[in-house]
């Protein structure tokens, strides 16, 4: 009897595990760049305080900046592409910033992605494309 249910309690254990699998693998175009954000340029006021956030080029399709925090210090900011990241050949795809600047947005599906990390919100299932950014004190960097 303990036999059946510890058999029993591995398939289930089996079951779950699989089910709850994420998928991080990613078929995104690598694109090689190297962009430069100023914060004392005027177009980059929003970076001056955490929660701002700015589209700039670079990326697939562009990228959105966010300013997390204030330390002045590499965690600061992130770097996203702009492309939504499950159906980024589509036209229309070109994530948007929310008017709260909480989540980016995706016009064609609904998707809703936070960026402060970039995870999934709502619709969504996989995370933003994020690129390596480093901060020096003025001057963001963000690369691939």
């Amino acid at each position: 009897m303990f036999k059946r249910f510890l058999l029993l309690l591995t398939i289930i254990l089996l079951s779950v595990a699989s089910a709850c699998e994420k998928n991080t693998q990613r078929d995104f175009p690598f694109i090689s760049f190297d962009e430069y954000i100023y914060l004392n340029n005027p177009s980059n006021i929003e970076l001056q305080n955490p929660g701002g956030a700015v589209i700039t080029s670079g990326g697939y399709r562009g990228l959105i900046i966010f300013r997390r925090f204030i330390n002045n210090d590499v965690r600061d900011f992130a770097a996203y592409d702009r492309a939504c990241p499950t159906h980024y050949e589509e036209d229309c795809s070109l994530l948007e910033l929310s008017e709260d600047r909480v989540f980016a947005e995706c016009p064609c599906h609904g998707e809703k992605y936070l960026l402060f990390d970039g995870s999934p919100g709502e619709d969504a299932v996989i995370s933003m494309v994020e690129y390596q950014c480093t901060f020096d004190g003025s001057l963001i960097r963000a690369r691939n």
